[in-house]
């Protein structure tokens, strides 16, 4: 089934690749009618009524978002509802749990009933929205659970005007709460969803995150996003510096998360439409630290004049991060050589902006030790193997760690999670799969159009990156830390 999401369709991306955007603008206010974002349980002596001003509103495109945890599902035979929306007392929008995982949807103007794939709301927080995107040639409107789509269908023109609207929690389950509550006036964007999915309803007792002080010293289950352009993919994909990392951290079950995209600088970050801004890709990966490697590219493209614009980007962009995490790192970019490395003086004066930046935000900043070997470079510019090798040796210092080639069994299996996540987070056919191709039959399922299964593929690469880190993890805590 895997195979189906990288092949196929894959000849056809080329028809939709210059849909890029710089980010996805979300604007979780825009068209909100009515919030309530507290923990409620399922019973609940008074309805949830609109305010007054959504009376009469009339409805085409909205949204219905909320959370759901129950503490079991019903016995017998039957679905029972935990939330319904009503208008002028007649039901319009109604969540139902059937004895079995996962829930039902139903809608008064097309009696068709939804059923979402399993999933255990009985065991955590779980997201849900409909989406409703009225378009009697596609279907536009789908269910998403978790922040996936999992059903899609067409709902023709027309409005709902609301009279007396109200959202009910009947409490024939008793056991569960609803949290996050949200009812919009228009579709969601794919990025919006997302966002809503990482609300959480318990968001006070996450634990505070502290900045690195004197050294990159990470914690156990840390999550490192590594954001930057051609020279952090290569990195990456070279594998050195993870193998470092994780060699150092035996034990503490570190994650590596490439963010970074060729051609990326601090003045834009293009990527397909619907994929979402870095805030949102940060917070997706789960990251408690951040790894910023920029500066060469820009360097070449604006010279000394772009040195004033390169420190506002970079400030804007340090900023978006810190609102995820205060676990900031940014790497001094490595030297250019031959032709290119006239350039060199100029690059010394972003790393020392760079420096700057990295003091106002309490954030560490890596200074390179000298330029890299002779032969580092294929053009001056793009880094071969041993240089990408030699740059996440550099890297190791940070956290203390011993700069000698790691063990290549660790260095083979994290390519191998690598590619694993690669094919998650950014899928070659995404046009297919969030982008302006999702109606498209080759995105569902032959047999019922309704059915996604394009995005509930996709997640199955998620416990094929976890099992591929326990791997790592074995072997690192066999290696004891200890590099050959």
């Amino acid at each position: 089934m895997l195979n189906r999401c990288l092949l196929g369709i894959t000849l056809l991306l080329t028809s939709s690749v210059t849909a890029q955007v710089s980010g996805d603008v979300s604007d979780l206010q825009a068209g909100l009618v009515a919030k309530w974002d507290e923990l409620m349980p399922m019973l609940l002596d008074d309805p949830l009524a609109l305010p007054k001003p959504a009376d009469g509103m009339k409805l085409g495109d909205f949204a219905v978002s909320f959370m759901l945890r129950l503490e079991g599902y019903p016995g017998g035979d039957h679905a029972l509802d935990f939330l319904w929306m009503t208008v002028d007392e007649s039901f319009f929008l109604r969540f139902d749990a059937p004895p079995e995982r996962g829930l039902l949807f139903r809608r008064e103007w097309n009696p068709t009933i939804i059923p979402a794939p399993s999933f255990d709301a009985a065991k955590a927080w779980q997201h849900v929205v409909v989406n409703i995107k009225r378009d009697v040639r596609q279907p536009l409107s789908g269910l998403w659970t978790n922040g996936v789509e999992v059903q899609a269908w067409r709902e023709a023109p027309g409005t709902i005007e609301l009279k007396k609207a109200e959202f009910l929690l009947p409490g024939v389950l008793k056991r569960g709460q609803i949290a996050n509550l949200r009812l919009y006036n228009r579709a969601l964007t794919r990025p919006e969803i997302l966002e809503l999915a990482a609300m959480a309803p318990m968001t006070g007792l996450k634990p505070k995150l502290e900045p690195f002080t004197g050294s990159m010293k990470l914690m156990t289950e840390e999550v490192v996003a590594v954001l930057g352009g051609t020279e952090a993919v290569a990195m990456m994909e070279e594998g050195t510096m993870e193998a470092l990392m994780l060699t150092q951290f035996p034990g503490s079950r570190v994650k590596v998360r490439s963010l970074a995209w060729e051609a990326d600088t601090v003045f834009r970050q293009d990527r397909p439409m619907n994929f979402g801004g870095l805030k949102q890709q940060l917070v997706r990966s789960g990251s408690t630290a951040a790894m910023l490697m920029f500066g060469r590219q820009e360097c070449l493209e604006r010279g000394e004049a772009g040195l004033a614009e390169f420190r506002a980007a970079l400030e804007k962009l340090v900023t978006l991060c810190a609102e995820v995490t205060p676990r900031l790192v940014l790497l001094e970019p490595p030297s250019f050589e031959g032709e290119l490395s006239k350039h060199n003086a100029t690059l010394k004066k972003y790393a020392a902006l760079m420096a700057e930046v990295a003091k106002a935000h309490g954030a560490l900043f890596a200074a390179q030790d000298g330029d890299l070997k002779p032969g580092s470079t294929r053009d001056g510019l793009t880094l071969t193997v041993a240089g990408a090798a030699q740059l996440g040796m550099r890297v190791a210092k940070l956290w203390g760690g011993d700069a000698k080639a790691p063990d290549e069994r660790l260095r083979t299996l994290i390519g191998e999670k690598n590619g694993l996540w690669h094919r998650y987070w950014r899928p070659a056919n995404w046009a297919f799969l969030h982008g302006d191709r999702t109606a498209q039959p080759s995105s569902r399922d032959h047999t019922d159009p309704t059915q996604r299964w394009f995005p509930g593929e996709v997640e199955q690469f998620k416990p094929l990156i976890e099992a591929k880190e326990n791997e790592l993890w074995k072997l690192a805590n066999d290696l004891g830390g200890k590099l050959p």
